[in-house]
This record gives C-alpha cells, structure tokens and sequence, in this order.
C-alpha cells in the first residue's frame, strides 16, 4: 500500500530544501555585497571614481546663524573655498520654522559674537538646533552665542536653550552671575589636549613656537561635558605656575551628529578652523 499524498509530501520537502539552499547561499553572499558596497563609496571617497549624485569632494553647505569676526570670513573665504561654502542668516530670519532652514546645509555655526543684539536665540531655534544634531547635523557654537532665550530671561546657558546637545554649559560664580555672561580677556596660548583628534591633527600649539609670543582672546570660563580638544592657558610658558586655564576646543558626538564649541574666535586659528570643517564634512 501506498501512503496517500506521499508524492506530495516530497515535492514539498524539495521545494523546502530548495528555497533553504537559496536562502543559505544568499546570507553567504551578504558580507561579500556589503564589502563591494564599501569599496565602491571609499573609491568615490578618495576620488578614484564618481557617483551620479554623490559627491564627498564637494564644498560643504555651511548655514552661519549671527555675524563672525571679519578674521573668520577670511579663514573661511578663498583659502577654504573647496572646503565650504557658507551663507549668513540672523535669528530674525529663520522666523519661527526654522527647521526646514536648518535641513538644508551638512553644517552649521552659530556664531553671534561680533552682533550688535546680545547673544538671543528663540525657543523655536533652540529647539531646530537640537533636532538638528539629533538627526545627524554638524554644529559649530563660538564664544557664548545662543545662551539667551529672546522670551525667557530665566533660560540662561546652552542647556536651557538647546538641551543636552552643546559640550559646554554656564557655571554661576560665588554671586550667581552665570560664567557665559562674563567674557574674559587674556593674552595666552592654545595647547592641544587629544593629539590624536583630527582637527588637531600635527598642531601641538598656537602659536607653533614660544618666542612668537601670546594671542590675545576672549573667553569664557564655562564647564566642560564634552571631550575638551585644547585649552587655552595664560601668558607662555614661563607663567606656568602662576596661570590661569579655560577650554579652548570642545567637541560632543552623539549618535548622529557632532557639536564642536570653540571659546575664542575660530579664525585666529585658520588651520584649525579648516580641519573642523573637514572633520564635521
């Protein structure tokens, strides 16, 4: 006798073997498509062949929420012009969505420090900025901009404006006046911290020799939440013992994007400046 529906019963555990062979052989092929995947964007990454559009080599779209130092739009003018191409907006011009702004550039610096208003941004663009980074975006912050809220005089630092995205925040001195609100002006030197970071990458100091002497800066003495890059010291190396230190770079990742604070003027250190943005690109 014969078992009823035997004959089918072994077609379908061919067609069941079958598909598991398919299935075995093609989670085999998986690292191997991931791999040519990867060699294909690391040749468009060096240059060693073209994308249809995609692009890695081309200047980054940088939005410039304030008005910088003239020293600074030089450093990011013709010497930086394959690296970043930059537009100027103020506060006022993001209006009040500023989001759809924000997502059209690989990077932004927020940088109000020579504006003639105090250092405001809105609740609508402290909360842009932090989606911003959230999702991937690249931000720049110099000196203390972005620390006041323009409807809340109570929102004082970073944190309360933008929430937990910047690598620095306010500390209150022993009479509650917040550190952001107290620039500083010393005659100092930069010295690098994390040799191994690319925006520092062969730069151990600024500037390069001691005999150049100091460079004069305004900062701020903030608290540091990020990985501190390079701080600034007081004087030269002879007033070591007697010197004042503050962050000078600072630098946050999350898990999409980055945040870099610089507590000077970004462009008194043009080299430095063009790594960052090559870094964040």
């Amino acid at each position: 006798m014969y078992d009823e529906g035997g004959e089918e019963q072994a077609f379908a555990q061919q067609g069941g073997g079958f598909k598991s062979k398919v299935k075995y052989h093609f989670e085999g092929l998986i690292p191997l498509i991931l791999l040519v995947i990867v060699a294909v964007l690391a040749g468009a990454w060096i240059g060693l062949w073209d994308i249809p559009g995609l692009d890695f080599n081309k200047p980054a779209k940088m939005l410039i929420i304030g008005k910088p130092s003239q020293i600074t739009l030089e450093a990011l003018g013709v010497a930086s012009k394959d690296l970043v191409r930059y537009t100027i907006r103020d506060t006022y011009y993001l209006g009040l969505t500023p989001e759809h702004m924000l997502s059209k550039y690989d990077m932004v610096m927020l940088d109000q420090t020579n504006s003639s208003f105090r250092p405001y941004i809105s609740r609508q663009l402290g909360s842009a900025l932090e989606e911003y980074v959230r999702k991937g975006g690249k931000l720049i912050i110099v000196g203390n901009s972005g620390i006041l809220r323009s409807d809340a005089p109570e929102a004082i630092g970073w944190r309360a404006n933008m929430g937990d995205i910047s690598p620095v925040d306010c500390t209150a001195d022993i009479r509650g006046v917040p550190s952001c609100l107290q620039p500083i002006k010393v005659n100092g030197t930069i010295y690098t911290l994390d040799y191994e970071h690319p925006i520092v990458e062969g730069i151990e100091r600024v500037p390069a020799v001691p005999f150049e002497g100091t460079i004069p800066f305004e900062v701020y003495n903030v608290s540091v939440l990020g990985n501190e890059i390079a701080y600034i010291q007081e004087g030269t190396d002879m007033d070591v013992m007697r010197a004042n230190w503050y962050p000078g770079i600072v630098e946050r990742r999350h898990l999409l994007g980055k945040v870099v604070y610089f507590n000077y003027d970004p462009g008194l250190t043009r080299a430095i400046l063009q790594n960052t943005i090559k870094y964040l690109k």
